[in-house]
């Protein structure tokens, strides 16, 4: 296992990995300005005391929600290193799939090409371009973030010494 600087492909993955943490917040966020509309929409006298308290509970929270999802994901921008393990392909397989929904009404489904390469026990899907150029003795770099875990990549390893 190697310790290496993150590229600016890398980080924007790590960005695109954090809308999750922002998805599952949104709908604190919007509970929060539904009942503000609401309130001040359905009543002749606003009460303060429930506007505050509603707002003041559902926005932290979901202020919250997003920073615990996405802190380890922040804390590996901060520090700008990735974790490059060198694995052995043990399995590499070509499979045919069929999109969900795309044979209803008597069509024929619509199948896509998939390519599986299996490292150290994980499958990993891959592009065919990589699929094409290794073997399954070949060893293969796995690029993961540090904290978060999060796939950055799979490359060809150059050298078969470990």
């Amino acid at each position: 296992m190697q310790e290496c600087n993150i590229t600016e492909n890398d980080i924007k993955t790590l960005k695109y990995e954090k809308r999750m943490g922002y998805i599952f917040a949104t709908p604190f966020f919007a509970f929060g300005i539904l009942f503000s509309v609401v309130l001040f929409a359905t009543t002749h006298e606003t009460n303060w005391t429930l506007f505050f308290l509603v707002n003041l509970s559902t926005f932290p929270l979901g202020y919250l929600i997003a920073f615990f999802r996405n802190r380890k994901i922040n804390k590996d921008l901060r520090t700008g290193t990735k974790m490059v393990t060198i694995g052995k392909i043990t399995r590499k397989e070509h499979q045919i799939d069929y999109e969900v929904g795309s044979g209803s009404l008597g069509q024929e489904m619509k199948a896509y090409s998939k390519y599986v390469l299996t490292v150290n026990g994980i499958e990993y899907n891959v592009e065919k371009e990589l699929f094409d150029t290794v073997e399954e003795v070949d060893f293969i770099e796995v690029h993961e973030a540090k904290y978060s875990e999060v796939l950055l990549g799979l490359a060809e390893h150059k050298t078969d010494l470990l």
